[in-house]
């Protein structure tokens, strides 16, 4: 498996006044859910859920099961493998006849070195209005400015960005026999999962959508740093964290700039969490 020393987790969706046709969290005993197919190239690798991808016992499994957990006990996950794979996991059937402003929401964790700086693999998300014989492409991983470089130039200490991807389906208002699937096609890339995948007939995009644009112009400098981390952003924060590689918050505040000099060296995050409610998270290297 590949390495890695922070992982990144990205804020929820809201929807109002919405009528929900697709929500799957992945909790079941089961998986597939009821309704859901998966299918793969190589027998050792298929979607499964998290805590049966990564089932040992030993420190390593139980922190990749732990990295790779999106939401709840578990995501839908896929891991690497050196040889290739093409896997699909694809929802059931849902109709989007009378929908007034259809959506797609899901939570999705990539990570930058493997999957998109070396490009070993790809992750789609694709939409089928005829029950699954031709498939469009909605998203792919190459394409979401959430997943971010930390810019050390090392892809075994890049980040595990978790974002919440929004997608409008109102092309296909109208069709009555539609269906969602994740594609995974990689050659000796790395693990990837999904989460809190829905559809909803008249929702309104959330908050995160609208601002994610605004929320992703953040500068942290100077990074690498020896001490002092000053914040550029055109948006308010309301307050800003650091956090060491365990999870614990060492301290907080909101004037725009921190002082971490008498912290060890090593890599820390810099969680800032912005007045709309939007926040982002940056890695910083402690000289």
């Amino acid at each position: 498996m590949k390495k890695i020393v922070l992982s990144l987790a990205l804020a929820s969706c809201f929807y109002g006044n919405a009528q929900t046709l697709l929500s799957e969290n992945f909790e079941g005993a089961t998986f597939p859910p009821t309704g859901w197919t998966k299918t793969n190239t190589n027998a050792s690798r298929a979607w499964d859920l998290t805590s049966s991808v990564f089932s040992g016992t030993s420190a390593s499994s139980i922190e990749l099961k732990t990295r790779f957990t999106i939401a709840g006990n578990n995501s839908a996950t896929i891991d690497w493998i050196a040889g290739s794979n093409t896997a699909y996991l694809t929802s059931p059937s849902f109709s989007l006849a009378g929908a007034t402003s259809p959506t797609l929401s899901f939570k999705v964790k990539v990570g930058w070195g493997y999957m998109i700086s070396l490009n070993k693999g790809n992750l789609l998300a694709q939409i089928s209005i005829d029950g699954g014989t031709n498939w469009v492409t909605l998203w792919n991983e190459d394409s979401e400015p959430g997943f971010t470089d930390d810019g050390d130039g090392n892809i075994d200490t890049d980040f595990y960005n978790t974002v919440t991807v929004q997608k409008s389906l109102s092309t296909y208002i109208g069709q009555a026999n539609v269906k969602i699937r994740f594609q995974y096609m990689a050659t000796d890339a790395d693990a990837v999962s999904v989460d809190d995948v829905q559809v909803v007939a008249n929702g309104t995009l959330g908050t995160s959508d609208a601002s994610k644009a605004k929320a992703d112009n953040i500068s942290v400098y100077p990074n690498p740093t020896k001490g002092e981390i000053s914040i550029k952003t055109d948006k308010k924060i309301k307050t800003m964290s650091v956090i060491d590689a365990s999870g614990k918050t060492l301290s907080t505040n909101n004037s725009g700039t921190t002082e971490i000099s008498s912290l060890p060296k090593g890599i820390y995050l810099l969680k800032v969490d912005f007045s709309d409610g939007t926040s982002k998270t940056e890695k910083v290297i402690k000289q």
